[in-house]
């Protein structure tokens, strides 16, 4: 598959400054640590912790918004592909 972890930190770095704050300071608040450190060291747990800091419809956007992105930056992976890699573990084995 296409998507690792740094295209995880590129797609979060490219978007707009107000989303990257808003998700940066209610995961911190949420868990005690940056986002940067679930894109890079717990990637299969990011739909989680979106979920929790933004709430279930916010994260489907999030979701929404890095489909696309990828596709743009040429790795096609289904929304459900996507979603299994922020959530499973064993798929970034």
């Amino acid at each position: 598959m296409c998507l690792t972890r740094y295209l995880l930190v590129r797609f979060y770095g490219a978007l707009n400054f107000s989303l990257r704050t808003l998700v940066h300071y209610r995961v911190l608040v949420a868990f005690g640590k940056p986002f940067d450190y679930f894109l890079m060291e717990e990637p299969w747990r990011v739909y989680e912790v979106l979920e929790k800091a933004l709430g279930r419809h916010n994260v489907k956007l999030v979701v929404n918004i890095l489909t696309d992105w990828l596709r743009k930056n040429g790795c096609n992976m289904t929304q459900d592909q996507i979603l299994r890699y922020l959530t499973a573990r064993e798929a970034w084995v």
